[in-house]
């Protein structure tokens, strides 16, 4: 009995957090920000980044994209956290050739839980890339979730970075020597 009624508490808190926050313009946010310089041109970077078939073989994170590298394309997403793997469709809205790749997706209902990623590469005076990843989280359960998850996420992305650099660098130098 203790249990259905911390069950129905727990519906009703999210329900109602739902509610107040899908009628207020306030609405929790979080955001995750990291880069990484890369001792590759930007089209090397853009390539291993865009070419979603080979991510089982060097992403740590996002270790299966299904779909293709154009907007308005709907990806299956395999994001891999600790000893999880979660599975989520969404939609890309943002491709910019050797420049942006963009997607968002949401919990179950708009205003619970969306998510919006964001991968910047920008061209350095030394000819190498800077890549950028910008995570940015709205929605109801945002405090709640953000507060399970915020440290994972930033590691997650710091490790994707990290992986994309020796990716980027190996492809380039291997191109190089050609």
């Amino acid at each position: 009995m203790k249990a259905l009624k911390l069950i129905l508490l727990s519906v009703l808190m999210v329900l109602g957090l739902t509610m107040l926050y899908g009628v207020s313009r306030v609405s929790p946010v979080r955001e995750v920000f990291t880069f990484t310089t890369i001792n590759a041109p930007r089209q090397q970077v853009w390539q291993v980044l865009t070419n979603f078939s080979a991510y089982l073989q060097w992403n740590p994170i996002y270790t299966e994209i299904d779909g293709k590298c154009v907007a308005g394309a709907h990806l299956r997403v395999h994001v891999h956290m600790q000893e999880h793997t979660l599975t989520y469709t969404t939609q890309i809205h943002t491709v910019a050739a050797q420049n942006e790749l963009a997607w968002s997706e949401r919990l179950i209902l708009p205003g619970l839980f969306d998510g919006e990623h964001r991968f910047l590469l920008e061209s350095t005076d030394s000819g190498q890339t800077r890549f950028v990843q910008h995570d940015r989280y709205t929605g109801a359960l945002v405090p709640l979730l953000m507060h399970l998850y915020e440290a994972q996420a930033e590691a997650g992305c710091r490790s994707m970075n990290d992986a994309l650099k020796k990716r980027a660098e190996q492809e380039s130098l291997a191109n190089a020597q050609l």
